[in-house]
């Protein structure tokens, strides 16, 4: 577990939830020994999540912004049926070089569609529907994020924003006055909780996981 999560609820969610399995810690070890920022590597109950909702999704594609080492990438991997696709998108040339042959030498680099560049570049090229997407790269991006990926979100399809809560500063009126990163994540949260067409809540899991749900149908109450 991460230094920073060392409180006593989150200790013990992780020493009561099923261990990481050997690539996962491979991938931990790889990132804290070669990064110089491996404080952005996901953490095990926030990859679990992810894992867990593969499982139960059942998706056929799934699209990922910001690599980094591939923590998350490898969750979402983990449950993924067969024939369905994983994308990975990374804009930093060098990180996404070092994570392709660290999976490499794990024998896993085949499973993942890697892209390289910036994201909203990319994404207008997808010819495909996806169910799952997850985001966690340049937080000032969130809302555009937001925007180019629905029209690529298959129906009851879900997109998550990772660390929304950051560091529980937007709950801190003097942090959103202030400090632009932190005002920055509390507009798009309230853009994501106003925006027509889905359903939003915000998960309290590590930083504050965004779950947004697109809802073509109106429900039944």
């Amino acid at each position: 577990m991460h230094t920073d999560w060392h409180d006593p609820i989150n200790e013990y969610c992780f020493n009561q939830s099923s261990p990481e399995n050997p690539f996962l810690q491979a991938i931990h070890s790889f990132t804290w020994k070669n990064m110089l920022n491996p404080r952005m590597l996901s953490e095990h109950i926030q990859g679990s999540l992810l894992s867990h909702l593969v499982a139960i999704m059942k998706p056929q594609n799934i699209l990922e912004i910001g690599t980094f080492t591939g923590y998350s990438t490898a969750c979402l991997l983990q449950n993924l049926p067969k024939n369905a696709s994983l994308h990975t998108i990374e804009a930093h040339q060098e990180t996404l070089f070092k994570t392709r042959e660290f999976w490499k030498s794990h024998k896993k680099e085949h499973l993942v569609q890697w892209h390289e560049g910036e994201a909203l570049e990319i994404l207008p090229n997808f010819k495909i529907n996806f169910n799952l997407i997850f985001v966690d790269a340049d937080k000032a991006n969130y809302k555009h994020y937001l925007n180019a990926c629905l029209p690529l979100l298959s129906e009851n399809g879900i997109i998550l924003f990772d660390n929304t809560l950051w560091s529980k500063r937007v709950v801190n009126e003097i942090d959103i006055l202030k400090d632009k990163d932190t005002r920055n994540m509390h507009e798009f949260n309230q853009y994501a909780c106003n925006l027509p067409g889905v359903t939003t809540t915000i998960l309290p899991i590590r930083d504050g996981l965004t779950m947004v749900r697109k809802q073509n149908e109106s429900p039944l109450f």
